[in-house]
């Protein structure tokens, strides 16, 4: 309660410390577990009632694309959100316009509990492609503290575009017996839309035996696919290289929910590709590439597989019991990375021969399948085949196409999202307060991501929100699939300002461990230098420390009560500021010494010295923590040798989170002198260390004496090699008293020195 106390009449009585470059690193680290979610960032405090516009979400701002150029009639979807502490009990109205064209439509929302959203459907709209319109959305709620997030606007432009063909691939094997339990739906999927879907499998070589013929004819470019995305598990689809349905993929949902919204997305090229049988069974590919618009900076490359349509077993060949095996990636030309395209409008025409295996492959079977791909994003832009209809052998188990595809979804030029701030002065507490919920693009606006290994990293998740706020989307980390263990990968918010003391940062995370031999770990650090630095350690778990729900070795995906959410009071970084951090030799030690001028929230330092690529522990002081006295420290490291050493101070909150100090190096060097130190420790029970140098290469004696001059022991009586020296006394025979220790040294040169030192046992 004191300490309690104390904070609070420093927060009362002094002006508050304002934090104006805040940011936020989130970082991981792969143990190739469960799969962890982040959701609904805050930072800042709540106000009571605060109703905010979320975003359209069936209208792409900036520039994207729809199929054609004929006008487009969309009845608007605009979110909405009560992000105040307050239930909202009363109706009010909100307000779509679109100029030009004069477009108002009037909508009520008739209540809305703190936490909820809510989504409005406003009056259709029609939109003609190449004319750029603004639309603004307005919440009209009496009594809202907040102004600034009651209105969005939003610059839309759609320029014709062409058709998606969606790409699915999915890596399998036939030794996997879930993958014989999902691949009956993934073929019936793929029949029943055959038409608009580019389907390529490829075989793994696990799990064991790992005997998958159709793995072992061409196991180097399989692996190229699989490498290219981090899929370290069977059975594993992904639809245009960004989409991920959810498992099992027998779920009746699974992969309408993934296809149909990537379908409706409008594109800016158009790929067709058509097969011609020459002499001496050579295939030749030609394709034909349309470019609609100036392709977005990018890594963009045409990829050509061959594909087997239907390959048939007699007896299963591996241990699932499958026979029957659809869309079997062969090989792909000229190589796995495939051809770079270029990005400006036009037409442009490739063409591609192979020949037919015809040892292996059935030639009626065999069909060429087309896609262009972003390696900066791995988004696939669209994708065509050279077959486009089923084989009368293939029987369609009528899978129903359950949804209607959207009238509007297009494709992004420009990353966009909503990235809000909410400012009112007459706040008592904060001016401020930030939102992230991850329902829009992601990245949202600000925010970054670090993919150090170029592998699995940060991305949308549909299906899975944190209790905080409403929504269904969040940010995974897919561990279940990455393999490359002890990664890091690291999500950055954009920067904040006028923050202060009694501002909170606040998130929902869940996760599941896969078993407690695999090993993932969230930080979250905060930088008060906007980025430069990230000192403050806020959030550190990992295992069953991190895990919000019960272990399981399917992929998690987190239900509505398996989340939990963490908060930080800002008043808990509030750092404690060295005002000097020295570091001096003393010939084979070093004297570290720093003066704080403040010492709020402060439980001690570790001093740490850098051992190889590490930072050791070698020192703690404990601080004062109650009080912002000017205090003063001094800690002497008595275990060096001869070199350059690096040390820093780790000063630990009372939270338990951890800031790090600049580092400081300091050069130690023998001094070509005789001294001898005090022991350490002294008093000592019952052993102690004394430490010496010579200045050259000596005879030595080390005696140690009662107070009457007995010799009670003798440590060293022999030639020494100058420099520093440390011998270890015990005292377990002797009696609690004070004794002497005697060194005497005489140098090949003709020197001498002699020393005598005082220490105390006590039992």
């Amino acid at each position: 309660m004191k300490k309690l106390f104390l904070l609070l009449l420093v927060l009362l009585c002094c002006s508050f410390l304002s934090y104006s470059q805040v940011k936020v690193q989130f970082n991981t680290i792969n143990g190739y577990g469960n799969n962890l979610y982040i959701d609904n960032f805050t930072i800042g405090n709540r106000f009571d009632i605060d109703v905010a516009v979320v975003g359209i979400l069936n209208i792409n701002p900036d520039t994207s694309f729809t199929v054609g150029s004929n006008p487009i009639t969309v009845a608007p979807q605009v979110a909405f959100i009560n992000l105040g502490r307050n239930n909202i009990t009363t109706s009010f109205t909100v307000t779509m316009q679109v100029n030009p064209g004069g477009y108002v439509s009037n909508k009520s929302i008739s209540s809305l509990s703190s936490g909820q959203s809510t989504t409005v459907t406003f009056d259709n709209l029609t939109i003609t492609p190449s004319q750029a319109i603004n639309i603004t959305v307005n919440a009209n709620l009496s009594g809202d503290q907040n102004t600034s997030n009651n209105s969005l606007t939003q610059y839309t432009l759609y320029l014709p575009g062409f058709q998606r063909n969606v790409l699915l691939e999915e890596w399998t094997s036939s030794t996997c017996g879930p993958c014989a339990a999902n691949n009956p739906t993934i073929d019936a999927f793929i029949a029943a839309r055959f038409d608009s879907l580019v389907a390529v499998k490829y075989h793994m070589n696990w799990p064991s035996p790992g005997n998958d013929p159709m793995y072992l004819y061409n196991p180097q470019q399989a692996n190229d696919r699989r490498f290219y995305y981090g899929v370290n598990a069977v059975p594993h689809v992904i639809m245009d290289g960004i989409v991920n349905p959810s498992y099992p993929y027998s779920n009746p949902p699974s992969l309408p929910n993934a296809f149909y919204p990537r379908k409706s997305v409008g594109t800016p090229l158009a790929l067709s590709v058509t097969n011609t049988r020459l002499p001496g069974d050579t295939i030749q590919a030609d394709v034909t590439l349309q470019i609609s618009s100036q392709l977005p900076a990018g890594q963009y490359y045409l990829r050509v597989h061959a594909v087997e349509r239907h390959i048939h077993y007699n007896t299963a060949p591996g241990t699932n019991g499958e026979t029957d095996f659809y869309d079997v990636f062969r090989r792909a030309f000229p190589n796995s990375t495939g051809t770079p395209i270029p990005t400006a409008p036009g037409t442009y025409n490739f063409t591609f021969k192979y020949p037919l295996d015809m040892a292996v492959w059935v030639d009626s079977m065999i069909y060429t399948a087309v896609f262009v791909q972003n390696d900066a994003n791995k988004e696939v832009l669209n994708a065509a085949k050279s077959r486009n209809y089923l084989e009368a052998t293939y029987v369609n188990t009528g899978f129903d196409q359950p949804f209607v595809q959207k009238p509007i979804v297009a494709f992004d030029f420009i990353e966009s999202s909503r990235n809000f701030l909410i400012e009112n002065p007459q706040s008592v507490l904060s001016n401020y307060f930030y939102y992230e919920l991850f329902d829009g693009t992601f990245p949202s606006p600000g925010w970054t991501i670090n993919n150090p290994d170029g592998g699995i990293t940060f991305a949308q998740f549909e299906g899975a929100n944190g209790p905080s706020f409403g929504g269904n989307k969040s940010v995974r980390m897919e561990f279940y699939s990455y393999s490359s263990t002890n990664q890091n990968d690291f999500l950055y918010s954009p920067l904040y300002n006028g923050l202060n003391e009694v501002d909170s940062v606040k998130f929902d995370w869940a996760y599941a461990q896969y078993s407690s031999a695999y090993v993932d770990r969230l930080i979250v650090k905060l930088s008060l230098d906007g980025g430069a630095t990230y000192p403050h350690v806020i959030f550190d778990k990992s295992g069953a420390q991190l895990a919000t729900a019960p272990t399981t070795t399917n992929a998690f995906v987190p239900n509505a009560n398996q989340w939990q959410t963490f908060s930080y009071p800002l008043a808990q970084v509030i750092p404690v500021e060295l005002s000097t951090f020295d570091a001096k030799a003393n010939g084979l030690d070093v004297e570290l010494s720093w003066t704080t001028s403040t010492e709020m929230n402060n439980y001690g330092f570790e001093i740490q010295r850098k051992a190889s690529d590490d930072f050791i522990t070698v020192g703690f002081v404990k601080g004062n923590g109650s009080t912002t006295e000017i205090k003063h420290y001094n800690f002497t490291d008595r275990e060096l040798n001869e070199g350059s050493y690096t040390y820093r101070l780790k000063q630990i909150d009372y939270s338990g989170a951890y800031h790090f100090s600049d580092e400081i190096e300091v050069d130690v060097t023998g001094p070509k002198v005789f001294f001898i130190e005090q022991n350490y420790p002294n008093p000592f029970n019952p052993s102690t260390k004394i430490r010496f140098n010579l200045a050259v290469n000596s005879k030595v004696s080390l005696k140690v004496y009662n107070l009457i001059g007995e010799e009670v022991a003798e440590l060293l009586n022999g030639q020494m090699n100058a420099g520093k020296q440390e011998v270890e006394f015990n005292a377990i025979n002797l009696n609690s008293g004070v004794y002497i220790y005697k060194l005497e040294a005489t140098g090949e040169d003709g020197s001498s020195f002699v020393s005598a030192k005082k220490m105390t046992l006590i039992k």
